[in-house]
This record gives structure tokens, C-alpha cells and sequence, in this order.
């Protein structure tokens, strides 16, 4: 799309030179889909993820395991049948396995333990903050994502709602600081609210 020798903006500018019209007038600008998408990305932190992903992974790699992970769960009348995977190219997909990892995270622990691949980040309150904040985060993402989305959206309305996320962002930020963390009802839930580090990164 956005190559500059043969793609459409090539073809775009070399158009407005047959009709005498100056190329450099043509502004550029990225998606307003593709700016939040990146967004998701760097709040979708390697602390977090990384585990995460990796954990998955060694659960659901081969079918052996998988299986021994399923039934550890039907023994335990667990909730949910299994982890979600995630694919990078649909980031949304990222905040449905957090949301599931979340939910399972104590059976995944014990799972881990009983294969001898104790992962310590499981155990760690601190982390599991930052697991509990990100899930909340991807969230709202995900809802403006949505809202983003579908055929003959004005310009103004994609402004619109990006610009309410923006300010919402700003609400939340200073009760956020005395650990008022309502607008974040996983974190909340976590009812850990020293180890809120991964805070940073929103108010960046």
C-alpha cells in the first residue's frame, strides 16, 4: 500500500502529475486501526506475554500433553477445557488467552509443577499484577478495535472515538496513582495494589 516505487501511493502520485497536480500536496497518514493495533502491541509487555505464550505452548505443543492438561482440569471441575491460543496477526485473539490464562492460571501452575517445569513467574504476586492490569487493558483495546472496525465510518467518528479513549485514559490514570483500581476490575480483583509498576507504560 504505502510503497513509494510500485505500490498504491506510487501509482497515486504519478496520477496527480498527469493531471498537473503537485505529489507533495498528497498527505500520507498511517490507519487510526493500525496506530491502536501497535498500541496493544507495546502494552502487551515481554513480562507478561512472554511466560504467557511460553507456558501455552509447552502445554499445548504436543497432543499427549494437551490431553494430560485437559483432563487435569475436568479432575479439578475447572471452568474452562483448555488454554487459547494466540495468533500475532489477529492481536485481539492475544486478549481472550490472557483472559483464559488468567482464569487457569493456578491449574497451569500446578500442571507445570507436576511435569517438573515449575515456572516461577506463576508464583509471583507482583507478576500476576501485571498479568491481571494487561488483561483489563487489552479489554478496553479490544472494545475500541471494535468500534473502529466496519464499512462507511466518517473520518470524525474514528477521531471521535479514539480521542474518548485517549481522555478515558487520562481519567483513569490519577486514581490509578492512590491504587483506586475500579476502572480495572481484574486487578482489582487481584487485591494486590503495591505492584502496579506496569503503570508506566500507560501513562507513556
Amino acid at each position: 500500500m504505502v510503497g513509494f516505487q510500485r505500490e498504491l501511493i506510487a501509482f497515486v502520485k504519478k496520477e496527480l502529475n498527469c493531471f498537473s497536480l503537485d505529489p507533495s500536496d498528497f498527505i500520507l497518514c498511517h490507519c487510526i486501526r493500525h496506530s491502536s493495533s501497535v498500541v496493544a502491541q507495546l502494552l502487551q509487555l515481554n513480562n507478561v506475554m512472554s511466560p504467557v505464550v511460553s507456558c501455552i505452548s509447552s502445554v499445548k505443543s504436543r497432543g499427549f500433553t494437551s490431553c494430560q492438561f485437559k483432563e487435569l482440569l475436568n479432575d479439578l471441575d475447572s471452568e474452562h477445557g483448555d488454554l487459547v491460543y494466540h495468533g500475532e496477526v489477529r492481536w485481539l485473539s492475544g486478549r481472550n488467552m490472557l483472559m483464559r490464562f488468567y482464569e487457569l492460571w493456578d491449574e497451569v501452575k500446578q500442571f507445570m509443577e507436576m511435569k517438573g517445569k515449575p515456572v516461577r513467574k506463576l508464583s509471583d504476586s507482583k507478576w500476576l499484577c501485571d498479568l491481571a492490569f494487561t488483561v483489563d487493558i487489552t479489554k478496553y483495546l479490544s472494545e475500541l478495535n471494535i468500534k473502529l472496525q466496519g464499512p462507511n465510518q466518517l473520518l470524525s467518528s474514528l477521531l471521535s472515538n479514539t480521542k474518548s479513549f485517549e481522555a478515558k485514559l487520562s481519567l483513569w490514570n490519577m486514581p490509578l496513582k492512590r491504587t483506586n483500581t475500579v476502572s480495572f476490575p481484574t486487578l482489582e480483583g487481584q487485591n494486590l495494589l503495591g505492584c502496579l509498576n506496569i503503570l508506566v507504560n500507560v501513562q507513556n
